[in-house]
């Protein structure tokens, strides 16, 4: 010891140096990457990453928890997942259980959680202002929670509502299903959901102390790790999350260690044949693998997945397609576990397909043995690593809910100096790495797993009441897949042509606030400006060919998506090597005619805009691949039928009030058509067709300006006639229509749908922030309170101009007409409520509203497509969020209770019900609502161009979040 120095000094240091969070690495960041970020550790052990981002609009925080399904005890399936729906419900500083939910919603933020195997992630966004009190009210879920005794039985409820509501999904049930072939003694194989059975009170043994038992044992600071991201400085941040955190208890869990393999060597292979509810034709491939995670630098799996996954010129697809066996083809690491991984690839089969799919496996290995052969190189290793950094280089930033949900879960899988660029490395060319895991890729260690309507299955699982077939494969078929040689066109990819050599900006021009119309010529027009914010090699070109030809029946309508299909498969290997470079291209048709959208690095856009129209400018010829494209496009409609119920109450609104066809309507006009038809077709689709195209990105005027030209100078001939309207129908003032649907699901569901009166600004502000104020009491008292379903939620639905209110539950235990008296009685108590809205409550929702409105853009692809809303309703002023933002802000308490009234004179119910048959006969007017389109009984206003809104697609995507 120095005896200069002071005993008690050097303790103080010691323990302030232990109570002090712990620094850590500085992050590696993207060249593009303007935020400030912070790592460190409390002293709880509690991991932490915070970034600061001054301009960003929204704050946002997840916690990853890394406990999961894997925890539950063998004799409670489920409860990890209920213990997460549980944190919701009170803590002790904040009791009121929707006291959370309330103040992110009245903040303008949104929130959600979901369990997984390893972990629980929870996260939420709100306004960049109110990041403290809510993140004080997130952190008291790990503190204190309550798990009140009276919301331990309704959230029970929920939970079985969120298990019912996938029972006929057959996503959940293939994903169910394929646990069958895992080994039994792997936590893998049980059941994660939970329900009202595996959760119920026992005797001497009640779900809430279990609940209790399970938090305080897995639950602990240690097995955390915390993202935030807000307008503060990054100290500001730490400060903020030690004074919330810090209190987070520590009980030095260690995390599960999991000795049991995925799947036993000695049973494989194995088969597995699964009986679907949809009309598709799955074939699966899955190998185990050793365990993956230590190789995250050099990812061997990712580079073999890329080489199988491949679609261009050779690949296995390809040959797949021509031979009439494939739709689709993905390959991927699968599980990734620390005890073992496995490699996926997913086959989308055609009927052919599956009749012949032994061969489709051969062929598989065939290419399999290729890679043996010519793929492990350190060329193609070379390319992936360049494209992944390039893609790093320009990174553009995320929503910042979506970057902290990503940082959180990573914090616990790399070093922290990695946290942003580990998805991007691909270090060193390792080819007997590489190898190691190819070699796995064989069939005598193959889970195969077939998923068709017509296979033969001999057991039915207990829950999901899942037919399947589990055995091994014929020897005869071991010996087949074993019989490889090389195929004549079956080779492993080349260079790609469309990796971008120049990636520099364009010299910047004058300020332009708005885009500018450039170009104007026989019924085509192109609007244009140039980036100058986000300053990326990048840009979008929207492309519409306006036609009345596109929608007019459900024949044009068909016939529509049909020609865009055939466009993008005959063109997938160029669109495939297209997108490995970071340049997209999506072909579609839509009620006004059919679009064409480029977007990503620009050097190569022209010359894929090239590709794209001379594919446009030519007749489909080819029969096999029309055959191909019409049952797929069949069984597409076909399978409209099976959504859930609520989706299909959707469809349904959309078919009955605007100028959109059902799936119905489209497939039973699809069913006689011919390839001749088809090529009958695509003149009248061009012909008298309009061009609206907009730009934005690093393009030059001249270059935008050629590349709209090019499509319209091959493509519209004819002279120009008026773009297509798309008017929506007015529902009769004073009563409540009802359409009642016939969907074989065991919950009912219930739409209703208020409409606006007229499509004015001042109607669309005050039903959007009707919308802001109803949507979180909705949830609050029918799926919290009255646990009517889990599926619950009420937002704003613009249909194009015209102004709406949607109210949904879809329910295992009520029947539409209960839900109808649920909602009359919510709907009524809002009315009572309206009355006493003080103007400081008022202002509250006001601004929650206003700051989703004002959402920033946070990526060129964000901001062009806002402007190209706004040029798809006519607003070429550009300005509807200074317009709508001025409307809300005036909008009074009497206004709202008008409105809500108003509202109230126009409605629509569309409802299901399932098995909650009633014997009272239900009302229908279905003929009604056709007849108001027959009679073009419009909305006034709704034929004119629509101005900009907050969309329906984005209050949805909210409303899911």
């Amino acid at each position: 010891m120095n005896p200069h120095r002071n005993p008690c000094l050097i303790l103080i240091t010691l323990c302030v140096l232990l109570l002090a969070p712990v620094a850590q690495a500085a992050l590696i960041q993207s060249p593009s990457d303007r935020r400030q970020y912070d790592a460190f550790t409390l002293p709880n052990q509690l991991q932490v990453v915070v970034i600061s981002d001054p301009d960003t609009d929204k704050a946002a925080a997840s916690l990853n928890v890394r406990v999961g399904s894997a925890d539950n005890p063998p004799d409670r399936p489920g409860l990890a997942h209920f213990l997460e729906h549980m944190l919701f419900l009170g803590t002790e500083k904040y009791p009121e259980a929707g006291e959370y939910q309330q103040f992110i919603s009245a903040n303008g933020g949104s929130h959600n959680a979901f369990t997984a195997f390893e972990n629980t992630n929870y996260f939420f966004d709100v306004q960049a202002q109110a990041l403290p009190q809510a993140l004080d009210r997130f952190a008291q879920f790990f503190i204190a929670p309550l798990f009140s005794p009276e919301y331990v039985d309704r959230e029970l409820h929920a939970v079985h509502s969120e298990y019912s509501a996938k029972r006929r999904d057959d996503g959940r049930r293939l994903y169910v299903a394929s646990k069958l072939a895992m080994n039994p003694d792997h936590p893998y194989s049980r059941f994660f959901v939970g329900n009202l059975d595996t959760l119920a009170d026992r005797p001497g043994d009640p779900i809430r102390e279990d609940l209790l038992r399970f938090y305080q044992q897995h639950y602990s600071a240690n097995l955390m790790t915390l993202a935030v991201i807000g307008r503060q400085s990054t100290a500001q941040l730490r400060q903020l999350v030690e004074d919330t955190f810090a209190a987070v208890p520590n009980h030095n869990r260690a995390e599960r260690v999991i000795s049991q393999p995925l799947y036993r060597p000695e049973q494989l292979p194995v088969q597995l044949d699964v009986k679907t509810l949809k009309q598709t034709r799955q074939l699966t491939l899955s190998f185990p693998i050793p365990p993956l995670r230590e190789h995250w630098r050099i990812k061997p799996a990712q580079y073999l997945a890329s080489l199988i996954g491949y679609e261009g010129e050779g690949s296995l697809l390809s040959q797949l397609k021509a031979k009439g066996w494939a739709r689709g083809l993905g390959a991927s690491t699968g599980i990734n576990l620390p005890e073992g991984a496995t490699f996926d690839v997913n086959i989308e089969l055609t009927a052919a397909g599956l009749e012949h799919y032994d061969q489709v496996v051969q062929l598989f290995f065939t290419f399999v043995e290729e890679l043996r052969r010519n793929g492990v190189r350190e060329d193609l290793y070379d390319e992936e690593k360049r494209l992944a950094a390039t893609e790093f280089r320009f990174l553009e930033p995320r929503e910042p809910i979506h970057e902290v949900m990503a940082l959180a879960a990573r914090m616990s899988d790399y070093p922290t100096a990695h946290l942003l660029d580990a998805p991007y490395r691909f270090d060193a060319f390792d080819p007997d790495l590489i190898r190691t895991y190819l070699e796995p890729l064989r069939p005598d260690n193959l889970i195969l797993t077939r998923a068709a309507q017509d296979l033969p299955t001999d057991q039915t699982t207990a829950r999901y009441q899942i037919d399947y077939r589990l055995g091994t494969p014929e020897h005869s078929a071991l010996t087949q897949w074993s019989d490889t040689h090389p195929i004549d066109g079956l080779h492993v990819r080349g260079p790609n042509p469309f990796i971008p050599e120049d990636l520099e900006l364009i010299p910047a021009t004058a300020a332009v606030d708005k885009p500018q119309r450039i170009w104007q010529q026989n019924g085509s027009e192109l609007w244009f400006m140039p980036d100058q914010t986000f300053k990326q090699p990048r840009a979008d070109l929207y492309l519409a060919l306006l036609s009345d030809a596109a929608n007019a029946t459900p024949r044009a309508a068909a016939l529509s998506s049909l020609y865009a299909r055939m466009i993008r498969d005959r063109l997938n290997e160029t669109l495939y090597d297209a997108r490995l470079a970071g340049l997209s291209a999506q072909i579609y048709a839509h009620l006004q005619g059919i679009s064409v959208r480029i977007s990503g690095y620009n050097p190569r856009q022209g010359r894929l805009l090239d590709a794209i129209t001379e594919a446009m400018s030519v007749l489909p010829t080819s029969q096999a691949r029309f055959n191909r494209m019409k049952q797929e496009l069949l069984e597409e409609y076909a399978n409209a039928a099976k959504e859930r119920p609520y989706n299909q109450t959707f469809s349904a609104l959309y078919s009955r009030l605007m100028p959109q066809w059902s799936a119905e309507e489209k497939k039973a006009a699809l069913e006689p058509l011919t390839l001749t038809d088809l090529q009958d077709q695509v003149p009248r689709l061009y012909a008298g067709a309009t061009l609206r195209a907009f730009a934005f990105g690093n393009l030059s005027a001249d270059e935008a300006r050629e590349m709209a030209q090019k499509l319209s100078t091959r493509l519209l001939t004819d002279a120009p006639l008026a773009p297509p309207q798309l008017p929506v129908v007015q529902l009769p003032a004073g009563e409540r229509l009802y359409d009642t649907l016939d969907v074989e699901h065991q919950d009912s569901a219930l739409t209703l749908y208020l409409q606006g009166s007229d499509t004015g600004l001042p109607a669309r502000a005050e039903v959007a922030l009707l919308a802001e104020i109803l949507q979180t009491p909705f949830y609050s008292q029918l799926r919290t309170e009255q646990q009517l379903g889990y599926i619950v939620f009420a937002n704003y639905m613009p249909l194009r101009a015209v102004p709406g209110l949607v109210f949904v539950v879809q329910s295992p235990v009520a029947n539409p007409l209960q839900l109808e008296q649920a909602y009359d009685h919510f709907l009524d108590q809002s009315a009572a409520q309206l009355q006493q809205l003080t103007e400081s409550d008022l202002e509250r929702f006001r601004q929650s509203l206003i700051s989703r409105i004002n959402r920033r853009d946070n990526s060129i692809s964000e901001r062009s497509a806002r402007f190209w809303r706004e040029l798809d309703r006519g607003n070429t002023a550009f300005d509807t969020r200074e317009q709508l933002t001025r409307a809300v802000s005036a909008v009074t308490a009497r206004q709202l209770s008008e409105r809500l009234a108003q509202l109230r004179q126009r409605q629509l119910a569309l409802r299901s019900f399932g098995s909650h048959q009633v014997a009272t006969p239900t009302r229908d007017d279905a003929a009604q609502l056709e007849m108001l389109r027959a009679e073009r009984h419009f909305v006034p206003g709704s034929l004119l161009p629509a101005a900009g809104d907050i969309d329906a697609e984005q209050a949805l995507n909210a409303a899911h979040r």
